[in-house]
């Protein structure tokens, strides 16, 4: 008797597998004679073209090196600096935001040595007169509460921020 039955769900799942891979295959087929890119990319064009990346507005999001913190903390805090720069943008700029949403919202993480550096940082592009974050961990994880971890730069042109950021090398 149990014989039979796991020979009867061995033909079930063999039939269902059969049925799975030509049904897929059949639908890969027919795909194929379909313009995809026309359907999915509709209205995406005007949105994603990188004409001038010469001088194209970028954020940069410096990143304390000296804290040591993990991998997810600090995606975590300079998603934190994202959101920060995109509010502040599109109160204080929403030009700007415009042109940098057009060029697909370029973030480019790099490192910092110190806090001190992160306030020197944040003193000259307030001096450039460029928009700036500092973010500040609440301190339930990794580092004390009110830790300076991340400074949003910018948005702002790549000319203007190789000026401020320049030297610093990538995270």
């Amino acid at each position: 008797m149990s014989l039979i039955a796991v020979n009867s769900h061995l033909t079930v799942f063999s039939a269902g597998t059969l049925v799975g891979a030509l049904s897929t295959y059949l639908f890969l087929k027919y795909c194929r004679k379909i313009q995809w890119n026309s359907i999915w990319s509709e209205g995406m064009e005007e949105r994603y073209k990188f004409e001038d990346t010469d001088d194209e507005v970028r954020l940069i999001l410096g990143v304390r090196n000296d804290l040591k913190m993990q991998k997810g903390k600090v995606a975590a805090q300079c998603g934190h600096g994202a959101m920060a720069a995109y509010a502040n943008v599109s109160q204080k700029r929403p030009e700007l935001l415009k042109e940098w949403l057009k060029n697909g919202g370029t973030k480019i993480a790099v490192k910092i040595d110190s806090e001190e550096e992160l306030l020197e940082l944040e003193k000259n592009a307030k001096d450039l007169k460029i928009l700036c974050n500092i973010i500040r961990d609440a301190g339930q994880t990794q580092v004390l509460p009110g830790t300076r971890t991340v400074i949003a730069i910018g948005p702002a042109r790549k000319s203007e921020l190789k000026k401020l950021t320049g030297h610093l090398k990538l995270y």
